[in-house]
């Protein structure tokens, strides 16, 4: 009987990549390792209130809203491109008017 080297007699392929197993699955894992999931209601709690105005010309809009610093800073830097006068600063939550609150 000669070699064959697709099976042959035997039925079973030759193995062409012998470091790659049949049906292998790769571990699953975080894309960032330190990255945990976390509930809303526990991020709004550590996120700080800001007020933020904004004027152009005549019109001027005020706000208060719950934010973290870095978001507050892209909303600050964001608004001085599109207004003449900007003012985003934290204040504590007992000085939030509720009837301009952005929820």
């Amino acid at each position: 009987m000669h070699y064959k080297p697709y099976g042959g007699k035997t039925g079973r392929a030759m193995i062409k990549y012998p470091h790659i197993q049949k049906n292998a699955q790769r571990k699953n894992t975080l894309v960032y390792p330190g990255l945990t999931t976390v509930s809303l209601d526990r991020i709004i709690t550590y996120m700080k209130y800001y007020y933020v105005m904004c004027q152009k010309g005549a019109s001027i809009h005020r706000a208060y809203v719950q934010l973290d610093p870095g978001s507050a800073d892209v909303l600050h830097d964001s608004l001085e491109q599109r207004y003449d006068l900007v003012q985003v600063c934290a204040v504590k939550p007992e000085e939030v008017d509720p009837d301009i609150l952005i929820k």
